[in-house]
């Protein structure tokens, strides 16, 4: 894994966002495009991440999207954030991870967000999107896997159906998302986490399916995407990190796994099945998926109960 990090690092040193940019551009012309991507790439390296942004957003939604432009798109989500491999990865081997609790107070940590101030949880929600498109030329998604079919960047909610270098990075945004969304959403407005010592103040709401379809922000929805895509990003990472990263990630899985998939059906099977809740759960790597099914709301809602369990 020394080398796939060493890999991703470089890849986020090359995509990161700086000063205004040169255009206008037409996006319809191949050398502008060219020029267009470069841009971005020496702005992000100057870490002015709202102009990467602004240039690559028109690239994304534009028919020319492809995988290049799509993580392009997600390294300046993740720029937002302010992630930066190197220091996310160092702080990930000395964090404490041995319990749910810990977990969760450590993802605040490194993932502060307050809605007033800033758009870090909009922008990991926006990363994991992009990231869920990074789709290898020539693979087939099955027509239940993939969502937002008709825009020009489909994603699908399995990871085989993924690039390495795009699950392995979904991990890391999708832990700026749960971080962010638990800093949003667990705190008074007023309050800094750190008085607390990150342990939770507030309740997550969002602990029915009745109130997961009434979210009108869709954010908790997507908080409980986020956990289930950051198990699967680390299950993909885990694999090829070396020793005390490795044990580092091991142990979210060993303490989230079970508890993330026991709630998702305890809270879904006895109304839905669990036949259907099982495939449910599955299309809850999509974070608009509790509108589509009643199962995947309710799957959501109970992983929302189990973070409230955990964190203390």
């Amino acid at each position: 894994m020394k080398q796939r990090c060493v890999t991703l690092a470089l890849v986020w040193c090359s995509f990161a966002v700086s000063g205004c940019a040169v255009g206008p551009w037409d996006i319809n012309n191949e050398t502008d495009r060219l020029a267009m991507i470069q841009e971005i790439k020496n702005t992000l390296t100057d870490n002015n991440c709202i102009a990467a942004l602004s240039m690559a957003k028109p690239l994304y939604e534009s028919i020319y999207s492809n995988n290049d432009i799509r993580m392009l798109y997600a390294s300046s989500h993740a720029c937002n954030i302010g992630i930066s491999l190197y220091t996310l990865i160092d702080d990930i081997t000395v964090s404490d991870f041995t319990s749910q609790d810990a977990i969760f107070k450590t993802l605040v940590r490194l993932f502060p967000s307050k809605a007033a101030t800033d758009t870090r949880l909009q922008s990991a929600i926006l990363a994991q999107d992009a990231l869920h498109s990074v789709i290898p030329i020539g693979t087939v998604v099955g027509t239940v896997d993939e969502f937002l079919g008709s825009s020009n960047n489909p994603g699908s909610v399995l990871v085989r159906d993924r690039t390495a270098d795009a699950n392995i990075y979904l991990a890391f945004t999708s832990m700026a998302l749960v971080g962010a969304g638990l800093n949003r959403h667990g705190f008074a407005a007023a309050t800094d986490p750190i008085s607390l010592g990150y342990g939770q103040e507030v309740a997550l709401p969002w602990t029915s399916e009745a109130l997961i379809k009434a979210d009108t922000s869709h954010q908790g929805c997507a908080v409980a995407s986020g956990l289930l895509n950051m198990l699967d990003g680390i299950n993909e990472l885990s694999a090829q990190a070396p020793g005390t990263v490795a044990a580092a990630l091991a142990a979210i899985v060993t303490n989230l796994q079970v508890a993330v998939d026991t709630a998702a059906h305890f809270s879904c099977d006895a109304t839905y099945g669990v036949s259907t809740c099982t495939d449910a759960i599955v299309r809850l790597r999509y974070r608009e998926s509790c509108w589509e099914t009643d199962a995947a709301a309710a799957s959501a809602a109970g992983i929302i109960a189990m973070i409230n369990l955990g964190w203390l």
